[in-house]
């Protein structure tokens, strides 16, 4: 997993835990904004946890999986952040896909993080590539319901920490005139007047490594094939699934950084820059979008808006 640490000023106020299988870093300036905020944040990620968690016996996302091809009554928190999913996938073309769900459980990744052996001699079973255009056969009923598509699994590991990070900030927001910073698992969304420094390591025991730029608005997220990693029958494994072949991606980038008007915006771009390889560097400056991608051999290669290093606070 990547790690992007949010770095703490002098006037703010600044909460560490768990949640969504990760760790949650608030910081508010002012400080007397934090408690406030952090009840919001906490009841919002539970929220988040109990409908979209693909590890959960309970949510509504795994009953809905189960009835793939049927209608399924959800929480409408569900349907928005399926929402999020979709769109991220009709932006790139379906690089970015939610209906990843078997391909996942095919390489390994069948529970939390934490639970999987990291070497195991399970076979490795067959490869699942995404069907082309599934995630357009998605239906939702923005009341409370949606319909995967038969023979279809969704999964939200690639739009739903950036996505409930945005949820979070925009309702703590709407709550308090303050500046507030939250990192969920590396995916950060900042709101509120001078923005925030944001220290940038591809793993989260690496801070000595860190690139600090400042995030003045928006999101900033990173998706990294250094973290999250698993042996399985002798063959390294990893989350980030390349939709068109079902197997972890193999290109040329370990990690890709991205900023946007908002963390999903991000994280969006991040995911496909590594599932895209070679051509990366291109569709970001297409775009427009600032980025720094890290080579399989430890390289920096950044778009033309990066945002300038600064000194590390």
């Amino acid at each position: 997993m990547s790690t992007l640490k949010a770095a703490a000023t002098m006037a703010s106020g600044t909460a560490t835990w768990r949640a969504l299988g990760t760790y949650v870093h608030l910081s508010t300036s002012p400080a007397a904004a934090l408690e406030p905020a952090r009840r919001i944040a906490t009841r919002l990620l539970e929220d988040v946890d109990r409908t979209c968690s693909r590890f959960r016996t309970d949510s509504d996302l795994v009953r809905a999986n189960s009835a793939a091809g049927s209608w399924t009554n959800v929480d409408p928190l569900l349907v928005k952040a399926v929402g999020a999913a979709v769109e991220a996938a009709a932006q790139t073309d379906g690089l970015v896909d939610p209906t990843l769900g078997h391909a996942l459980v095919a390489v390994g990744y069948d529970r939390d993080i934490s639970l999987i052996l990291a070497d195991s001699t399970d076979p490795g079973a067959v490869p699942v590539p995404a069907r082309a255009g599934a995630w357009r056969d998605i239906q939702r009923d923005p009341s409370g319901a949606i319909m995967v598509p038969r023979g279809s699994a969704l999964d939200l590991g690639a739009t739903g920490k950036a996505w409930a990070a945005d949820l979070v900030v925009s309702a703590i927001a709407a709550e308090s005139d303050c500046t507030v910073v939250l990192s969920l698992g590396g995916d950060i969304a900042v709101t509120g007047p001078g923005g925030w420094p944001v220290a940038i390591t591809e793993t989260i025991d690496d801070p000595a490594g860190a690139e600090v730029v400042h995030l003045p608005y928006g999101g900033l997220a990173t998706s990294s094939t250094a973290a999250r990693r698993w042996t399985r029958d002798g063959v390294i494994r990893h989350h980030l699934i390349d939709p068109r072949t079902g197997e972890p991606t193999s290109g040329r980038w370990r990690t890709a950084t991205a900023t946007g008007d908002t963390c999903l915006a991000a994280n969006t771009a991040s995911t496909a820059a590594i599932v895209l390889g070679d051509r990366a560097v291109g569709w970001l400056t297409d775009r427009d979008i600032p980025a720094r991608l890290v080579n399989t051999c430890g390289r920096v290669v950044r778009t033309q808006r990066w945002p300038e290093p600064r000194a590390n606070p």
